[in-house]
């Protein structure tokens, strides 16, 4: 078991930069570990920085070796990636804004949906120069600042917004996922259709998979509080019916009900999940 898996990094993110980064993470062993880790759907694409052993990738294509220590790993979609670590397990880190591969990397959704994408095949400008500091650099809290500083060049030559979108994600987050589609496209004043084809197209899942995903989400988010409640009290307070629907939604994203998955070995992932203050 992995004690820190995705522990939460004391990170001071630029004002230009706030509205893209949502937070710093860095994971770490004490000892060299054999395992097989999955990896949920949270809503949040990630920068990957690996300053442990490589990880082997078990992707929808099928199994392949990580090729690059500094990664973008996009949504998850209809599958659930797992990547495996023989050796010391370190990686650190950015959770992203949905939009920001988008904005910064000027990348539709697709690009890196299910999979970890190579930053050099990722970014608009060279990163040479920024690889090979994060290489040099033997702190791994100390790389925190030499990615900021790289991204906010990226700042500089973001793609223009898109409004509606935009505001579409804020009602979502502040509404914990539970919204109507049909009422969501009304407020922002776009066709659900064209909604539903431009969200999927930019963010690479469709728009109602990624409220679910912020509902469940926004539960793991109160599950890893110090007053984490009973999961049933949760499931009623945040948007469900009955615990048999939460329990089904919980298979269909996370593949076991959430009892099983609490008591299983890969319970190191749930400090992963949540909604990290978005």
């Amino acid at each position: 078991m992995i004690k820190s898996f995705a522990e939460k990094v004391d990170c001071e993110i630029p004002e230009k930069l706030q509205p893209h980064l949502v937070m710093a993470i860095h994971g770490s062993t004490e000892n060299k570990v054999d395992l097989t880790i999955p990896i949920f759907p949270t809503g949040f694409p990630v920068i990957i920085n690996v300053y442990g052993a490589m990880p082997d990738l078990f992707l929808p294509e099928g199994y392949t070796p990580a090729v690059s220590r500094l990664n973008l790993a996009g949504q998850i979609f209809n599958h659930n990636p797992n990547i495996r670590v023989n050796g010391y397990f370190g990686q650190i880190g950015f959770l992203l804004h949905p939009m920001a591969p988008y904005y910064l990397f000027h990348k539709l959704g697709d690009f890196s949906l299910n999979r970890w994408v190579p930053f050099d095949k990722t970014s608009p400008m060279d990163t040479s120069k920024l690889e090979k500091e994060l290489n040099n650099c033997a702190d791994p809290l100390g790389r925190f600042p030499i990615i900021i500083k790289y991204l906010e060049a990226l700042v500089e030559n973001r793609l223009p917004p898109i409004s509606w979108l935009d505001k579409a994600f804020e009602t979502i987050y502040a509404k914990n996922g539970q919204v109507s589609l049909n009422h969501l496209s009304e407020q922002i004043g776009i066709s659900l259709r064209h909604f539903r084809r431009k969200f999927k197209e930019i963010i690479g899942v469709p728009p109602k998979f990624f409220c679910k995903v912020i509902q469940l989400n926004t539960i793991f988010e109160a599950i890893n509080s110090p007053q984490g409640e009973k999961l049933l009290n949760l499931a009623l307070d945040h948007g469900y019916y009955d615990q048999s629907h939460f329990i089904n939604d919980f298979k269909r994203l996370i593949g076991n009900s959430p009892e099983k998955f609490l008591e299983s070995e890969h319970v190191y992932t749930k400090t992963y999940m949540g909604r990290k203050g978005i």
